[in-house]
């Protein structure tokens, strides 16, 4: 598959811009921040699932999702979102194999955005 298709199901980097104003540092800034916090809210996440605890899970599942937003990343986004509206509805069957897509759709951002602030943006 092509990588810049692919980054772009990752990652939207040109709404990502727009949202910032075009402002890379920013951009690069929030970035940092994300990839330091969300795998807190991940770990959140899972430790709730495993307490079967459906509004630590929803609220995990917000933050992260509030948090993705900023950075355009659409896969990441609708698990979270998925993730939030099971905890709410206390369905841990589910809730379980969605919070290890959370985590999958995780780890391709934060390579996506290690790789935006190691190298270059596209032009």
């Amino acid at each position: 598959m092509d990588k810049t298709m692919d980054r772009t199901m990752v990652l939207n980097l040109s709404e990502a811009l727009n949202r910032v104003d075009g402002d890379q540092d920013l951009f690069l800034t929030l970035a940092r921040m994300f990839l330091e916090e969300s795998p807190k809210e991940a770990l959140a996440a899972r430790a709730a699932l495993e307490r079967q605890d459906g509004a630590g899970l929803a609220a995990a599942a917000h933050k992260l999702k509030g948090s993705v937003l900023e950075l355009c990343a659409p896969r990441l986004f609708e698990s979270a979102k998925r993730l939030e509206e099971l905890g709410r509805q206390g369905t841990f069957a589910e809730a379980s194999s969605v919070c290890s897509d959370v985590e999958t759709h995780l780890a391709e951002v934060h390579a996506a955005l290690r790789e935006l602030i190691t190298g270059e943006f596209p032009s």
